[in-house]
Parts: C-alpha cells; sequence; structure tokens
C-alpha cells in the first residue's frame, strides 16, 4: 500500500463553543468546513463504531 500523507486539525470557532473547525490539508487539496457540536458527537460515534466494529 502506497504511503498517502494527510493532515487533520479541529479547532473550536472562537466566537461560538457550539461550532467546531475542521482543515483537511493534502499536497494537492486543503478543505475548511465548520460542524455544529451535534454533528461532531455523530461523526464521533460513526467513528468509535467504525474502529471497534467487526
Amino acid at each position: 500500500m502506497s504511503e498517502f500523507k494527510m493532515e487533520v486539525s479541529i479547532r473550536k470557532v472562537a466566537n461560538n463553543p457550539n461550532m467546531f473547525e475542521f482543515t483537511i490539508a493534502t499536497p494537492m487539496l486543503r478543505s475548511q468546513f465548520r460542524l455544529p457540536r451535534a454533528m461532531v458527537n455523530k461523526l464521533r460515534i460513526l467513528i468509535e463504531k467504525a474502529l471497534v466494529g467487526k
């Protein structure tokens, strides 16, 4: 499998504690988006299920 370089960062939006800004960067593309806390929690649950699921 070839190596794929990707950086992911998450931070709280300064004026709104219920919004988070995600940045995903590769050598060819950079994407930024904001998600509300409820959606971040749904993503966390989906990631945990994928990691421990069979």
